[in-house]
């Protein structure tokens, strides 16, 4: 018979089993080549997926993979802590890392809008192919630039299907910080549909939910672009962090339920290829 104590120990260890986020028996490390360098990522393989998605995270987005997998920032990031949900939602997940010479002095300049980091992204995308197709871009935050930069640059096989942005440094608020729309431009360019999501409180100055409609009129080659508010959770810390409303802090399941909600109802061929 039981004891209180093993029962209560019981109790504890199936309840962190089933709040932990299911990566520990399908999450494994991967490497590309591209532009002869190394790029790693974390991947999740789920049976009968029904796509692949590759998260972005925001800030200078070096993730500091090491061999094993072990992230050395960004953990909390809201794309890096919810990458086991898009998997259990029917998507094969990458979670790259910055390519290996991108990564010098903790990034070298104008990263996220270059032609060196949309060529990598292109390169995994085609590497996604081969395991589940479409494939779609989604980026928060400052990865926002590597998103539009990507999908006005990327072509072909190497072009994400759709995209998606949350929170995104979109349109020029001063000159602190960059923005796709300054910093990126063609984005004409941009032909995918496009999914732009944000909280209604997002509090950082430089990604008002008002951006949105903004970039939205930038966007005039795109097939479709859609805006989703969403609201509830709650705020912590800095504006501009991920557990404030700009990170959707409490409404992780809300997160990734629109997106890859939105992401099931486009057509299988979404880029026009």
């Amino acid at each position: 018979m039981e004891s209180p104590l093993m029962a209560r120990a019981l109790a504890l260890a199936l309840m962190i089993a089933s709040a932990a986020p299911a990566l520990a028996q399908t999450e494994s490390v991967a490497e590309i080549t591209t532009r002869g360098q190394s790029l790693r990522f974390l991947l999740i393989k789920p049976e009968k997926a029904v796509g692949s998605v590759i998260l972005l995270a925001g800030g200078h987005g070096i993730l500091d993979l090491d061999a094993k997998g072990k992230i050395g920032w960004g953990a909390g990031n809201q794309l890096v802590r919810t990458r086991g949900q898009y998997a259990r939602a029917g998507f094969v997940t990458a979670t790259p890392d910055v390519a290996s010479d991108l990564k010098r002095g903790g990034g070298v300049p104008g990263l996220r809008w270059s032609s060196e980091h949309a060529a990598d992204i292109g390169n995994l995308v085609k590497h996604l192919r081969a395991l589940a197709s479409p494939v779609y871009l989604i980026g928060t935050s400052r990865a926002a630039l590597s998103v539009a930069n990507a999908a006005a640059r990327l072509s072909g096989d190497a072009a994400p299907d759709a995209i998606v942005i949350t929170s995104g440094m979109l349109v020029h608020i001063n000159d602190k910080q960059p923005s796709a729309e300054r910093q990126v431009g063609r984005l004409e360019r941009i032909r995918q549909p496009t999914l732009l999501l944000y909280h209604e409180k997002d509090a950082c100055p430089y990604t008002p939910a008002s951006s949105a409609e903004r970039f939205r009129k930038l966007l005039t080659g795109a097939k479709q672009v859609d805006i989703k508010l969403l609201r509830g959770g709650s705020a912590s810390g800095e504006p501009c962090e991920a557990r404030h409303y700009h990170g959707f802090e409490g409404i992780d399941g809300e997160v990734v339920r629109t997106v890859s909600g939105w992401l099931k109802s486009l057509p299988r061929a979404a880029n026009g290829k």
